[in-house]
């Protein structure tokens, strides 16, 4: 007798299930898609190849070549490994989303050096601990971020090396000297243009996607070839039905979301390998330098947070611009996107919100609604390609929970990170058995499809019973003066915890305390009516825009945030 005899119960579920979700994809998807077993440069060779003068990267007036993109990319990884950095070494990068961002990724995945993606608004001492846990010798950095990796590089316990500076030309900034400091323009242009000779295999790491890094000690997950060759070749596919509604080479996506994301980096640059497309870069989520990218470049793609749409809704352009060139569909993923939201951009722009679920461990998505085809409101759809989705008993993790129970997300597919880096323990707690334990509490309804409820960190027990706040949200934003909505649970005498609400109002909109609470009474039991609400100008957010609880709670507890 097996000693896990839930891992027979598990396999049992998951062939019921696959029939229910597959028969939501649109209908040229394959169910079993072939990987390719060339690593990402050689498909980026083979499109500069093939297409030297098409667009690959553009951002305002600038637009790189393939060709070009390539010449540089090439230069930069020899440029590299002159000074030492070879196949395997961690480079940390730290940009908005620039072409030379792109450009850089490019050049590490020529060499097989490992991408530290790192945001640029970290502070020092985050900065510092993304790259003492990664052991990056690099730092590639936009020089208006300099300062901050020449401190980390002068601790006496940092493995920095060596800093490589890129100037942008509208905004030069002066830049520190040093031996180990050198100038991105200048190293590119003392190195040759020949292809590098390094050989890699679907095996190797292509990033360190860390988890997190403004509290604690965040995780490094191990991201290979193999990874993100399986999404490239299934995000072409659901974008377009298998390039049925268009052809690859014709996907545009438009990349506001941070590159640093595994959101922002597979959405716009990863899945591009294996269709050739292109990239239009905004590095700052400014409404109107996004409306003047839509209108200059018209992009086939969006990949957006709920905070970026909603902030688009609100600008006076948002009636008089052309969404139309989205055939590909607005994603929309980080956290959930009110129902009325949705139906308000909807109807204005006539196309599609595509919503989804996915985490940095995933390399990306895990589930997601169709492009085309079947979708449910509210959900964030059915499991991806090749992908096996279960919910399970948030206590043990071994008992599959009846559609409509809500319970621990567990998920299994190729795109499923190795492990996380140097960190044994909490890759044994995540990883069982093949199934990776999310940590996120949702449900499956009758037909397959699923739904968020929230964190498992993030629930709130009040008088025994569970609260999740996102149900709290989603009430708040019904209410037509309420413009974003975050819910938190705080400590109460009595009940262990209570739900605090923080909301931002539109502007112009009036809305008290009290009418908050009253017309949350009106729809949710009264154990989950919040017990307190505070008015912001603005709610604190993760560096990718999610709504930061950590911040709010820190805020409620008097903390300095």
């Amino acid at each position: 007798m097996s000693e896990k005899p839930w891992l027979k119960a598990f396999e049992e579920e998951v062939a019921r299930l696959r029939p229910l979700w597959q028969a939501n994809y649109d209908d040229k998807i394959e169910l079993s898609p072939r990987y390719p077993t060339e690593p990402p440069k050689w498909w980026f060779n083979k499109w500069a190849e093939e297409y030297p003068g098409k667009p690959y990267v553009m951002q305002g007036e600038t637009v790189i070549t393939y060709g070009l993109a390539n010449d540089i990319a090439r230069r930069l990884a020899n440029a590299l490994t002159s000074l030492g950095v070879k196949k395997g070494d961690r480079v940390a990068i730290i940009s908005p989303n620039l072409p030379q961002y792109v450009l850089s990724i490019q050049a590490l995945l020529k060499i097989g050096a490992i991408e530290v993606p790192t945001n640029p608004l970290y502070t020092v001492r985050e900065i510092s601990i993304q790259v003492k846990d990664s052991g990056a010798e690099t730092i590639i950095v936009m020089a208006m971020f300099a300062e901050k990796a020449i401190e980390v590089m002068k601790e006496p316990d940092s493995p920095v090396k060596r800093i490589i500076v890129f100037q942008v030309p509208t905004m030069p900034v002066e830049v520190e000297k040093g031996d180990t400091i050198y100038d991105f323009n200048e190293i590119i242009a003392a190195a040759d243009n020949t292809e590098p000779d390094t050989e890699l295999t679907p095996d190797d790491i292509v990033r360190l996607q860390y988890t997190g890094g403004t509290t604690g000690v965040p995780k490094g997950c191990v991201l290979t070839n193999h990874n993100v060759m399986s999404k490239a070749v299934r995000i072409g596919q659901w974008v377009t039905n298998n390039y049925t509604t268009m052809k690859a080479g014709d996907i545009r996506a438009l990349s506001i979301i941070p590159i640093s994301h595994i959101f922002g980096f597979m959405a716009a640059v990863g899945f591009n390998f294996v269709c050739g497309g292109s990239l239009v870069t905004v590095p700052v989520p400014d409404p109107d330098a996004i409306f003047d990218a839509i209108e200059r470049y018209k992009p086939a793609t969006l990949p957006a947070v709920p905070t970026l749409l909603i902030l688009l809704m609100n600008h006076p352009r948002f009636q008089q611009t052309d969404f139309s060139c989205f055939r590909g569909g607005i994603f929309c993923g980080g956290s959930a996107l009110p129902e009325e939201i949705i139906r308000q951009f909807e109807e204005k722009c006539k196309c599609r919100i595509v919503e989804g679920y996915g985490m940095s461990e995933s390399c990306q998505q895990i589930t997601s609604n169709s492009a085309h085809h079947t979708r449910k409101i509210g959900s964030v759809g059915v499991p991806w390609v090749d992908t096996d989705v279960l919910v399970v008993d948030s206590v043990n993790g071994v008992e599959i929970m009846p559609p409509g129970q809500p319970g621990e997300i567990i998920f299994r597919g190729p795109q499923l990170m190795r492990e996380y880096w140097n960190n044994p323990e909490e890759t044994a707690k995540a990883m069982r058995d093949g199934w990776f334990y999310t940590g996120d509490i949702g449900y499956m309804d009758e037909d397959g499809f699923f739904y968020i409820v929230d964190r498992k960190k993030d629930i709130i027990v009040s008088s025994g019973f569970n609260v999740y706040p996102r149900e709290i949200d989603e009430v708040c934003y019904a209410m037509p003066e309420v413009q974003d909505a975050c819910t938190v649970g705080i400590p109460h005498a009595k009940r262990g915890e209570v739900a605090k609400t923080f909301i931002v109002l539109k502007p112009g909109a009036k809305l008290s305390e009290e009418e908050v609470i009253a017309r949350c009474r009106e729809k949710l039991a009264p154990y989950k009516v919040p017990k307190e609400v505070e008015f912001l100008s603005d709610l604190p957010r993760t560096p990718v825009g999610k709504p930061d609880r950590k911040s709010l709670k820190a805020m409620v507890a008097g903390q300095q945030v």
